[in-house]
């Protein structure tokens, strides 16, 4: 008996998480998903870093209640959310 030999071919892998994703409950809870830092960390505005831009929460009370796998969770009073479309190049530097 005669062993085949299997081709080795890499499988692509749907990420476990979308790139991007903002997710809003009643005004108090923001979860951000593809995040790649934190750029400004204030009680009355955050700036956070992703791979498209910058997202700045502003409110009252902005608390960061969790941070990992590129996810983090604020909550707080929010009154204003701005998008800043700043796309990072490899090795998270602005074209």
């Amino acid at each position: 008996m005669t062993k085949r030999k299997r081709n080795n071919c890499p499988v692509p892998r749907a990420p476990i998480l979308p790139k991007e994703t903002l997710e809003i409950l009643e005004r108090k809870e923001l979860l951000i998903t593809g995040v790649m830092g934190i750029e400004d960390y204030h009680t009355e505005k955050v700036r956070v870093k992703t791979c498209k831009g910058i997202v700045e929460v502003c409110g009252d009370t902005v608390t960061l209640c969790w941070a990992g796998e590129k996810r983090l969770l604020l909550r707080g009073n929010f009154k204003e959310m701005r998008f800043e479309n700043r796309p990072m190049g490899k090795g998270g530097k602005k074209h």
